[in-house]
């Protein structure tokens, strides 16, 4: 007879006393305040290794609109893709961010969105400041799997692997033996599109194409991890919502790709 793994971590990092309103902070919050440190460290990292053309002031501007784009879109992302029913009847459920649903495709749109404005802002160019993020996102994603995982979120299917676990939920042992799904995100999303990255940022690469592999690394481990994963919400031509809305990142990465690459030709032809 197999031991499983019984998961029994308490969701919360801090409790607030009865009567505040909000139970407290959770890991996937505290994961949130990580990730807001380590981006603003690797932009520093690489504004001082030369990998980075912006200015200590400019790296705090592009760290806080990318936080709010990516916060925002998520937020924003998870009420229209898959919680609509819910937000078309009570659009104030937005602002209720204590209450978890962000979806990382809402998030990369925000984080798009707010790059743009930034490179406008300070003229800058937008897909080599789209290099420079994502080759920190990963990091931050895996981080945010993690919190997945200690929050009892986003879990696997059935199984009977002898790694499979079980999760506690309030107090109560669940009778079901799952895949850890968020650890393989992490990895698979996180940790292994993070180490590639940072190992071609320190090569000279046209601009648009660390995005461009960033885009197809995720798109293709979040693809195949859903497959270990219970859907969130119905299905889409037969694809979890996760797996269709990263045929698109996926798509759109290709491009960035073949984009870069024809630039670089073209510069160096000339």
């Amino acid at each position: 007879m197999l031991l499983h793994i019984t998961i029994d971590i308490d969701p919360f990092a801090v409790h607030f006393p009865s009567g505040w309103g909000v139970e407290g902070i959770r890991w996937y919050g505290v994961c949130y305040l990580i990730n807001f440190f380590l981006v603003q460290f690797f932009l520093a990292s690489y504004s001082r290794k030369g990998f980075s053309p912006l200015s200590s002031e400019q790296n705090d501007a592009l760290l806080i609109y990318f936080a709010l784009g990516a916060v925002i879109g998520g937020r924003l992302g998870y009420c229209l893709l898959y919680d609509f029913d819910n937000f078309s009847t009570n659009p104030l459920i937005f602002f209720q961010i204590w209450r978890g649903g962000m979806a990382s495709h809402g998030g990369f749109a925000g984080g798009i969105l707010a790059i743009l404005y930034f490179s406008w802002k300070y003229r800058r160019d937008a897909h080599a400041m789209g290099d420079i993020i994502c080759s920190i996102i990963p990091l931050c994603l895996m981080i945010g799997r993690l919190g997945n995982f200690a929050n009892g979120e986003l879990l696997g299917r059935a199984t009977t692997v002898p790694w499979g676990v079980i999760f506690t939920k309030n107090g109560v042992l669940e009778p079901v033996v799952r895949h850890p799904s968020p650890l393989y995100e992490a990895f698979f999303e996180g940790f292994l599109p993070f180490i590639i990255l940072q190992i071609l940022i320190r090569r000279k690469f046209c601009a648009g194409y660390l995005s461009g592999i960033f885009l197809v690394l995720y798109a293709v481990g979040r693809m195949g991890c859903e497959c270990f994963r219970e859907p969130d919400a119905g299905l889409i031509l037969g694809l979890t919502r996760g797996q269709f809305y990263s045929l698109f990142l996926l798509i759109f990465g290709i491009f960035l790709i073949i984009f870069a690459s024809r630039r670089e030709k073209k510069n160096s032809s000339q």
